[in-house]
This record gives structure tokens, C-alpha cells and sequence, in this order.
């Protein structure tokens, strides 16, 4: 009787609002409290007595307040209306039970209704798909996929539902199951194992959202879906497709946003650019639309901080929009606001981290990244990998080669196919060895330069249009045949043409890095690259080479006059082809950009010699020799040079 009473208010106050609304006006008048009150009784007694046996009333109701959201009190009404007609086949009413039910969370209760609702009626489509959701809400993932691809099936009633919902939630079950088997082989050291799994888990979330966008073609929601999956297995140009899509549609976000789509599809173009020559940002307007979006990216974050200030991860993705732009400051201050409202938001220390090493405050990297090791781990679209790989950064950074290596070693023991840490790793190793080499410790170095190698190689074979990987490659490579020459030299049994073998690879690892497409903004590394590759054809000693060193170092300069390596290989490369004066204008480009080397005074001063210019030369040897007295090349010369005037003077004489 409680349940009767309760109804009794609710539907008396219900009544009297209605007559109320529907009085005449009193004039100018206000009607006071006590006229109220006499209006409201006069009314409720004109009202015909209420029969709270009539079922179709409270059958009614119940479809109305589920309708209205109204959970609580829709149970109430439609438990009501089954008591009174228990046997009548009334399947709306058990419909509005369940999912009243089912958002008030009680799951039990509201499987019981949708079994009833389906003993009645078994082709009922839509019951399933709610099915589903609660065993998607339960964590029984294999009970949801079942139960979806059941209504797909049937393809029955879908009643306020459809078969695009039927395959959304295949799709989230899908997804989570397969992480949870992938978790499940990595424990078990099962790798491999555990890769083949995770793309078959995309392949399939895929299929699915494919298919609920063969009915929906115009939903945003499953078009951004889809292309964050095809983004996870490397298809993006499909992804760029379906992100640009999503975005012209502009219809049936649900849960996703226009910035997602706008995240996913910047993520796409750059990959394309780098994958596939036809597909790259082939024009100034093309680069200045990626820009744009990336500003309207920014924008759309500031306005969802200005109604909420405190929203951590907005202020993390504006500043990762903002680091992609160039703004590296603004960037900083957004990671910074978001570690200050959430400090142990691993997502923001991470990316906080990756810039400090960009701007090579190594020791605020480090403990950047720390902390996103050590808080709630919350990655975002990121993972741990990616922070002992930024940590092993800020270590090298730091010249804490053993500490980095050893960070590197967990972030590739993560992700064995990230190519950055495998890069990463390969450059520390180089560095191992360059120490080593320095303190003749040569067989320790060789072992530290094969390892960076094969760690290089390891980059470069998961993303073979990788170029720093491929420039890094190239680095470690010239360094290991200058290794080899020294250990000739010093008596150890290496092969005379290894050292030359190794140069080759070198210039051909280079090639494949310039094989790639460079934005505007990649300039400088693309001039590094030349500049690099210059100086392993010199080394060759193959003339014709030389004249490709020469086109090398040109193209380096060209592409960034402020190029010390490229000006200054450019100058050696001239002297081999003996092109003094040019050789002298290369150093002289060299010496202005980095004052006091050694190795560039000395080279002006060996250009002049050769162009007669002794007395010059002198300057230049002795001023070198005042910056390192043991250099040999210089002190050397400069017995050449004394030797000469004192020759030219005799001749004066004479």
C-alpha cells in the first residue's frame, strides 16, 4: 500500500497543476494562499473518483516516465500495472521496466524483464542490444558479443534501437576482451603471441564499426572510430578519409568530439606524408590548412577551459596542439596547468617531459618523466613505453649513457615495435662507444657501435620510411669504419676494405633517410643529413665521389646557411679537389658560425698556404696551435709553411 499512496501525491499534484493552468484569468487580482488552496479542493472535487485499478492508466505512465528519464518512479508505475494484468502480454510495459532498470543500474532486475520480454517475443532485436549493454556494464565481454551478434542475426524488432548500436557494442566488447587476453600473453612473456592478438582485436573493433557505418553513414561518432583504429594498424590514408568525414559531417558525436577527429586526422596527414610521396602535403596552402586546423584545435580547447578552467586533460591536448605548432612556450604553460590541477596526470608529465628534452633542459625532463612513472599512469592515447624512452633522452642529455641505456632496454622491452626507442637506444650505444674509442678502448667500442647498430636496424625495419632512424644508422655506421681504420692502424688484424664496406653502407643508410618527405620545417635536418653524408663519400677517396660529397655539401648549405658541419665539410672536400680559394671561402663561412675550432682554423690556414699566401697561413697555424698545441695536422703545416718563406725570402735575395 505504500507503493498506492506514494502514486496518490504524485498524481494528485499532477491533476491540480493541470487545472490550475487551465483557470481563467481573475482580473486584475492576485489570487491569495487561501483562495489558492479553496480553488485547488474545488477542483479535486469535481474530479470523478480515481480508479487506481485501471491498468491501461499506469500503463501509461510507465512508458511516460521511462520516456521522461524519470527511472525510479517509471518502475514504480509499470511494477504496478504487471501486478494488476500479470498474464497480459503487454510487452511495452516490460520494455519501459527494463531499461528503467537497466540506468538505475539494477542489472539483475532488468535481465529478468528483457528474458521475460523475450520468452514472449524471441525475435526482438532490440531487447538483445540491451542485453548486451548490461553485460557490457557487468565486464562480461564474451556474454556481449554473443548477445549482439544474437540481434544482428535475428534482425528483428529493433524498436527504438538498430542494428549500428548492435554493432557499436560488438565493437566496445571486442575492444576491451582483446586487451584483456593482450595483457594476459605479455604476462606470460608470450609476445609475439600477444602482437597477433592485438591486431586481430583492431581488425575486428574495425569490421564492426564498419559495418554499423554501412546503416549510419552520416555519424561522426563511428567514422572517428574508425579512424583512430586504422591509425593503430598503419592504414593512414583510410584513416585521413574517414577523420576528414567525420568532420564534414559534423552529425552523431555521442561520445567522440570534433577535436578527436581533428587529433586523429593531424596524426594521419603527417604519417601519409612520410609513408607515400602522392599523398604528401604538396603545396604551401595544403601546409597552411594543417595549420589552421591545428589553431582551430586550440581554439576549440580554449573554449571548453573557459566554462571549465579546471579540466586537466584540456589543458593537455591544447598544449600538445600547441607544441605541433611551433609554440613551444605556450606549449609548457599548458602542460604546466595541467600537472598544477592534476598533479599526477601521467599524460601531462610525459608530454611535459618530451618537450623539455626538445629544449634540452634535460635535468626538468628527467624529473618530468619520473613523476609520470611514479603517479596514476593515466596515458591517454600514449603509453609507459613512451616515458622511459623520453627519461633515457634526458639521461644522454645528461651524459648518463649506462643510466639511459638502461631505460631505453625497458621502453623497447614494452613496445617491441617502437621505433624511436629502438633509435634511441642505438644513438646512447654509439655514444658508449665514441668514449670507449676515445680512451682506445676499441674492442668495447666496436661491441657498443655493432649493438647501436643493430638497434638502428631494428627502427628502421619496423618503420622503414624512418629517417632519423635512418640518419642515425648512417652516424653510427661512419663512426665504426673510422673505428676500424684506427684499429688497422694500431696493429689489429682488421680486413683493409672492411673500413670501406662500412663507409658504403654508411652513404646508402643516408640516401634512404633523403628518401623520405620533409616539411619546411625539416630543413635543418635534411641539411644535416647532407652534410653527414658529405663527409663519408670524402672519406672514400673515390674522385668521382668527391664531385657527389661537393653536390652534397652545396645542398646542405642551401637548405640551412648557418650549416657549420656543412660549410666546414665543405671546405675539406674542396681542399681534396683542390679548390683553394673556394676552400678558403668554406672555412672562412665555418669560422664565423663556430669561432676557435681548431680544425677549421687550421683548414683556412692550409687554403691559404696552397694559394701562397704564407704569411697568412702562419697566422692562422699559430693561432690553431695556441687553441691545442698537440695538433698535429697544424704543427705540421706549419713547418711547411716556415720552410716556404724562408725559401721565398731566399729567393727575394737572389
Amino acid at each position: 500500500m505504500k507503493l498506492i499512496f506514494s502514486w496518490i501525491s504524485i498524481i494528485s499534484v499532477g491533476f491540480v497543476f493541470f487545472i490550475q493552468s487551465s483557470l481563467p484569468a481573475m482580473g486584475e487580482s492576485k489570487l491569495t494562499e487561501s483562495s489558492v488552496s479553496e480553488t485547488q479542493q474545488n477542483a479535486v472535487s469535481q474530479l470523478p473518483e480515481f480508479d487506481y485499478n485501471n491498468v491501461k492508466f499506469w500503463q501509461e505512465l510507465c512508458t511516460t516516465l521511462e520516456q521522461a528519464k524519470q527511472y525510479s518512479e517509471a518502475v514504480a508505475a509499470c511494477q504496478r500495472a504487471i501486478e494488476l494484468k500479470p498474464k497480459r502480454k503487454n510487452l511495452e510495459t516490460w520494455m519501459s521496466l527494463g531499461n528503467s532498470l537497466q540506468q538505475l543500474k539494477q542489472y539483475p532486475q532488468a535481465l529478468v524483464s528483457y528474458n521475460y520480454l523475450l520468452q514472449r517475443e524471441p525475435k526482438y532485436s532490440q531487447v538483445l542490444v540491451h542485453q548486451c549493454e548490461i553485460f557490457l556494464a557487468l565486464d562480461q565481454y564474451e556474454k556481449a558479443i554473443n548477445t549482439c551478434e544474437k540481434a544482428i542475426e535475428i534482425d528483428g524488432i529493433w524498436g527504438r534501437s538498430s542494428p549500428a548500436e548492435a554493432w557499436k557494442h560488438r565493437a566496445i566488447a571486442l575492444g576491451k576482451l582483446g586487451k584483456l587476453e593482450v595483457a594476459e600473453l605479455e604476462g606470460l612473456g608470450k609476445q609475439n603471441v600477444a602482437k597477433e592478438r592485438e591486431n586481430q582485436r583492431l581488425e575486428d573493433v574495425m569490421n564492426s564499426y564498419s559495418q554499423a557505418l554501412k546503416i549510419t553513414p552520416n555519424s561522426s561518432f563511428f567514422l572517428t572510430k574508425k579512424c583512430g583504429l586504422l591509425i593503430e594498424i598503419e592504414r593512414y590514408t583510410e584513416a585521413l578519409e574517414n577523420c576528414e568525414l567525420a568532420i564534414a559531417v559534423n552529425e552523431n558525436w555521442e561520445t567522440t568530439t570534433p577535436a578527436q577527429a581533428l587529433e586523429h586526422l593531424l596524426v594521419a596527414r603527417q604519417e601519409v606524408a612520410t609513408s607515400d610521396p602522392l599523398l604528401v602535403i604538396n603545396s604551401a596552402a595544403e601546409a597552411e590548412e594543417i595549420v589552421k586546423q591545428l589553431q582551430n584545435l586550440v581554439r576549440f580547447y580554449e573554449k571548453i577551459l573557459a566554462d571549465n578552467p579546471d579540466n586537466a586533460q584540456a589543458w593537455t591536448k591544447q598544449g600538445i596542439a600547441l607544441e605541433t605548432l611551433g609554440q613551444t612556450e605556450r606549449a609548457l604553460t599548458s602542460y604546466s596547468r595541467a600537472i598544477e590541477i592534476q598533479p599526477n596526470y601521467s599524460l601531462a608529465l610525459v608530454n611535459q617531459c618530451e618537450l623539455l628534452n626538445q629544449l634540452e633542459q634535460y635535468e626538468s625532463a628527467l624529473k618530468a618523466c619520473e613523476a609520470a612513472l611514479e603517479e596514476d599512469l593515466d596515458w591517454g592515447d600514449m603509453r609507459p613505453a613512451m616515458a622511459w624512452n623520453q627519461r633515457s633522452t634526458a639521461l644522454a642529455g645528461l651524459e648518463r649513457y649506462n643510466d639511459a641505456l638502461g631505460s631505453a632496454n625497458r621502453a623497447v622491452a614494452l613496445d617491441e615495435d617502437y621505433a624511436e626507442a629502438w633509435n634511441n637506444r642505438g644513438v646512447i650505444l654509439w655514444h658508449l662507444g665514441q668514449l670507449q674509442q676515445a680512451q682506445q678502448q676499441y674492442e668495447l667500442a666496436e661491441l657498443n657501435y655493432r649493438q647501436g647498430l643493430q638497434s638502428t636496424h631494428r627502427a628502421v625495419k619496423i618503420n622503414p620510411s624512418y629517417a632519423r632512424g635512418w640518419y642515425n644508422h648512417g652516424r653510427i655506421l661512419s663512426e665504426y669504419g673510422q673505428l676500424l681504420s684506427l684499429q688497422r692502424q694500431n696493429g689489429y688484424t682488421t680486413e683493409k676494405t672492411m673500413n670501406v664496406l662500412v663507409y658504403k653502407a654508411s652513404v646508402e643508410a643516408y640516401q634512404q633517410a633523403l628518401a623520405g618527405n620533409f616539411t619546411p620545417k625539416e630543413n635543418l635536418f635534411k641539411a644535416s643529413i647532407f652534410a653527414n653524408q658529405a663527409v663519408v663519400l670524402w672519406r672514400l677517396r673515390d674522385p668521382q665521389l668527391l664531385k657527389l660529397a661537393l653536390e652534397a655539401t652545396q645542398q646542405a648549405v642551401q637548405l640551412n646557411p648557418k650549416s657549420f658541419e656543412g660549410w666546414h665539410n665543405r671546405g675539406l672536400i674542396l681542399l681534396e679537389l683542390r679548390q683553394y680559394q673556394s676552400a678558403l671561402n668554406a672555412y672562412t663561412q665555418a669560422d664565423a658560425l663556430s669561432p676557435e675550432n681548431v680544425g677549421v682554423i687550421t683548414g683556412k690556414g692550409i687554403a691559404l698556404s696552397r694559394l701562397g699566401r704564407y704569411q697568412d697561413a702562419l697566422v692562422n697555424f699559430e693561432e690553431a696551435l695556441k687553441l691545442d698545441p698537440e695538433y698535429n695536422i697544424a704543427r705540421k703545416e706549419r713547418e711547411i709553411v716556415l720552410r716556404n718563406l724562408i725559401k721565398k725570402k731566399e729567393q727575394t735575395r737572389s
